[in-house]
């Protein structure tokens, strides 16, 4: 009785992305709403559900929707991204570790990295897939906490395991930039993420397309005085460069 209960709440949610609890207490009339709320938490442990305040997503629905996001955002401003990335990858000293920051524009980086033998680190379960593409590279993925929105890794393991590695360089990205806020993200947790990579790495090249500037995000994870290079595309303002330029910022 109780897996046939299962599979019916299973099969709702995966049909319609979603439910609240009215929903399955009018699909199942019969069954109480604690009992609905303990299958819910059946279903989350078997990593078909993902429970919500007043319902469950399907799991399925959720990684589709952060595929069509990603897809989206990796399909936008594309060869202004792919010249940031070739510059960058004329940048890089193989000689110590890299590590590769999430992000569209640092996926289409590492596509333009050699298959050659080098340490790289990240935290995004997408660049870290992009990577093994090659033979040669040894390839870190930091462990953690598993962002659903963005699928990097997050959190106090990932921030331990930073502690245990040193880094050459550090290929960064940042979803909003201006002068008066400096380098911004929307999310707490990838920021603080994001400060501990800068904060270790001896160089810290940062990946800005035209697209980010004067935007400011609500979490800001490092400013000027800490970028060596900023990389930028043909479209990004000519007042700004000239003006980072005569603060001794080095754009390519």
């Amino acid at each position: 009785m109780k897996n046939s209960r299962l599979e019916q709440i299973k099969e709702y949610i995966e049909k319609h992305g979603k439910a609240t609890y009215d929903e399955l207490e009018q699909l199942l009339p019969d069954v109480s709403n604690m009992t609905i709320r303990r299958d819910l938490s059946v279903l989350e442990e078997e990593n078909v559900v993902i429970r919500v305040r007043n319902g469950a997503y399907s799991v399925a629905e959720i990684g589709k929707k952060t595929e069509e996001q990603f897809v989206q955002r990796f399909s936008y401003n594309v060869s202004e991204k792919k010249e940031i990335a070739e510059k960058t990858a004329k940048l890089i000293d193989f000689g110590g570790c890299i590590f590769v920051d999430s992000g569209s524009t640092t996926l289409y980086f590492a596509r333009m990295l050699p298959d050659d033998k080098y340490c790289a680190v990240t935290n995004s379960i997408n660049v870290a897939t992009e990577l093994l593409r090659k033979h040669s590279p040894e390839v870190v993925l930091l462990g953690g906490d598993v962002s659903r929105n963005n699928l990097v890794t997050i959190g106090l393991s990932t921030m331990n395991f930073l502690n245990e590695i040193n880094i050459e360089t550090a290929i960064m990205s940042t979803t909003g930039f201006s002068m008066e806020g400096g380098f911004s993200c929307g999310v707490q947790q990838e920021a603080a993420i994001k400060s501990a990579v800068i904060a270790k790495a001896k160089k810290v090249i940062m990946l800005l397309d035209s697209s980010k500037v004067n935007k400011n995000m609500p979490y800001i994870f490092t400013n000027l005085d800490h970028i060596d290079y900023l990389v930028v595309d043909k479209n990004f303002p000519k007042k700004l460069k000239e003006e980072l330029e005569s603060r001794d910022i080095k754009v390519i």
